[in-house]
């Protein structure tokens, strides 16, 4: 609520911090130790809070924090060109790994209704600079949605939709999946096949399977997911 409230969030380490400051994200302040001379290079002086350890540990969003740790506007929603994948997981590393798979493949990111939110501090960590590679915003209002289902589904391998329109890979909650009319609504279902005593897969690696394959048909057949 705070997040809302204020547009603003919290970054932890210096991977994130030069993210942010490459994608010309605007940087209230940072909080940092007294000998950190290289992420202090990279903000304004003015920008730049020297605080001890101690401190720097209470601030933190997470347990045993590299610093610094910098407080930074959350970028305004992005206009979704290319595939997507939309995200409706509620764990924040699960979240952050399925945005920096989004950035490492050339797709876009959706936000779908009961996800994590996706500027939270551990789903930032998790994202590992990912989410100022991408785009994250609403879904097209054209765009195609494949459901990840548990069976009946197409192998990733096997996809071969329509070219001439971006596509969604639509990644559920974790203990319950999607929900029903998420799965009737969807133009294809995908099904990632396993060992017969092995109940599911992570969804952060289902869903980056998944990714993979979509991305690597979309750089055969061209179109809108082919990577800016």
């Amino acid at each position: 609520s705070e997040r809302a409230t204020t547009g603003l969030t919290l970054l932890e380490g210096p991977i994130l911090l030069s993210e942010a400051a490459l994608a010309g994200v605007e940087i209230v302040e940072v909080f940092g130790l007294a000998d950190d001379s290289v992420s202090r290079s990279l903000v304004s002086p003015e920008r730049w809070i020297s605080v001890t350890r101690e401190v720097l540990d209470r601030l933190a969003p997470t347990e045993s924090p590299r610093g610094p740790i910098a407080v930074v506007h959350i970028p305004l929603p992005g206009t979704v060109t290319r595939d997507s994948i939309t995200i409706g997981v509620g764990d924040p590393g699960n979240a952050g790994t399925l945005i920096r798979t989004a950035a490492a493949f050339g797709f876009d990111v959706v936000r779908a209704e009961g996800s994590v939110d996706l500027w939270a501090p551990k789903v930032l960590r998790a994202g590992a600079g990912g989410h100022y590679r991408t785009t994250i915003g609403a879904r097209q209002e054209n765009a195609g949605l494949i459901a990840t289902v548990v069976s009946g589904g197409l192998m990733p391998d096997q996809l071969s939709p329509d070219p001439d329109r971006p596509w969604s890979i639509l990644i559920g909650n974790e203990p319950r999946g999607l929900s029903e009319d998420e799965v009737a609504s969807a133009d294809i279902r995908v099904t990632i096949s396993m060992e017969e005593r092995s109940e599911s897969l992570n969804a952060a690696v289902a869903g980056s399977i998944v990714a993979f394959e979509l991305a690597r048909w979309r750089k055969r057949v061209g179109g809108y997911g082919v990577a800016r």
